[in-house]
């Protein structure tokens, strides 16, 4: 059959055919937390402390035990005073101790009241009446956040910034995490770097850039990129070196353009030659060309040529599976369910992935579609907050609820 006339893979079907192809990465190196990068934990962060370590006071007041209180009006001894960093005080039945926020709630005190409810002196504080308090109140109690020994972040984990503070607030100094060696692949004779003056024909590379930030952002730094012209035999020798060095060996190769049906588009054939290729040709708009397949036992990921095809592929198809190599459970987000403020009266025949701004109408949050959806273009990726997703066989009319990703959603994990 016509390689044109084959039919298209649904999205759906080619995202679970990845994700059930994705092993764990073998890739793992130790880091400071200050060099994690937004990475994924390749071991289970557990606790070394009990977390807060001892009873701490939630607020500015004064501790006591709830069984001294009575009346309002009541007036207590004040002896003590306890702030953040001080040695564990005691009280005893009778007295009350000043308190600071984070100090340690002294033995015999089970309670904490806040400064604006008393009467603070110098060493005698009035009190309210018993009927306003609550026992154990304003204490946050040893272990509330951790216990020691307790698993705290799983494998798999991404270390956002909350999950860097949590692992150090358990005493942990340096962690486990997926390194794989991701190698970019440009290809094409028309392509130069934009370090260079414009010359006839030729087209600047957006698509190494853009997929190495896309990549770092997605907590994958461990790049490379390599570009390869429109010469079979080239294309060969690069991908067998690469294959064959130790130092240079990928554990991931994504590739941009190369994968069409164009007598210029080389490097799918190569693949095909080399490796093992899964699958070809997706029901996406924009990424129809979309390839997958293994060279040498590396996942290998084609991209179409153009950026926001590459865009749209990466976010939708590559960082998913690539998070699964990682141990990661959730691979996307859920989507935002939100009204177009568009008209599409054409049935859609791919599965296509708008790129559209979410704005404010009428108190009403609505997707405006910026008017040039070419693949071609990264100006309206750079305008948009995010994609709207329109199924196979679908018109949009407004109001039309649509599925809504937003790039910071795609991007955060």
């Amino acid at each position: 059959m016509h390689a044109g006339k084959q039919p298209l893979m649904p999205v759906a079907q080619a995202l679970e055919r990845l994700l059930d192809s994705a092993r764990p990465f073998r890739a793992i190196t130790e880091v400071p937390l200050a060099g994690c990068q937004g990475q994924y934990l390749a071991e289970p962060v557990t606790s070394r402390v009990d977390v807060p370590a001892f009873d701490n006071a939630a607020v500015d007041g004064v501790a006591l035990r709830y069984s001294d209180l009575g009346e309002p009006g009541l007036t207590r001894p004040m002896p003590l005073r306890v702030a953040a960093g001080d040695a564990p005080a005691t009280i005893v039945s009778g007295q009350v101790a000043r308190i600071f926020t984070g100090a340690p709630v002294p033995a015999g005190a089970d309670t904490v009241l806040m400064q604006e409810d008393c009467e603070i002196a110098e060493h005698r504080v009035r009190l309210p009446g018993r009927d306003t308090v609550t026992a154990g109140q304003n204490i946050r109690p040893a272990g509330q956040d951790a216990r020691h020994g307790e698993v705290v972040l799983a494998r798999g984990e991404r270390l956002t910034p909350q999950a860097v503070g949590l692992t150090a607030s358990v005493g942990i100094a340096t962690v486990k995490v997926y390194s794989p060696r991701v190698l970019i692949l440009t290809s094409g004779d028309e392509i130069q770097s934009p370090e260079e003056s414009p010359l006839p024909g030729k087209i600047f590379d957006s698509n190494g850039p853009l997929l190495t930030q896309l990549l770092q952002q997605s907590g994958f730094v461990n790049v490379h990129r390599e570009h390869l012209p429109d010469d079979p035999a080239i294309i060969r020798e690069t991908l067998n070196d690469l294959l064959t060095d130790s130092a240079q060996r990928p554990d991931v190769i994504i590739s941009t353009g190369g994968v069409s049906v164009g007598e210029e588009d080389h490097l799918r054939a190569v693949l095909a030659e080399q490796g093992e290729l899964d699958f070809w040709r997706l029901a996406i708009k924009p990424g129809k060309p979309f390839t997958y397949g293994n060279l040498g036992g590396i996942p290998f990921f084609g991209l179409p040529g153009n950026p926001s095809a590459v865009l749209v592929c990466y976010l939708m198809l590559v960082l998913p599976m690539l998070r699964r190599c990682c141990g990661a459970d959730a691979v996307l987000p859920t989507a935002m369910s939100l009204p177009a403020d568009f008209t599409i009266n054409k049935p859609a025949k791919r599965q296509e992935y708008l790129r559209v701004r979410c704005v404010v109408d009428a108190a009403q949050a609505v997707l405006q579609k910026h008017p040039n959806q070419s693949s071609g273009m990264l100006s309206s990726a750079v305008w948009a907050d995010g994609l709207a997703v329109v199924p196979v066989g679908c018109t949009v009319a407004p109001g039309d609820a649509l599925a809504f990703f937003s790039f910071s959603d795609l991007l955060s994990g």
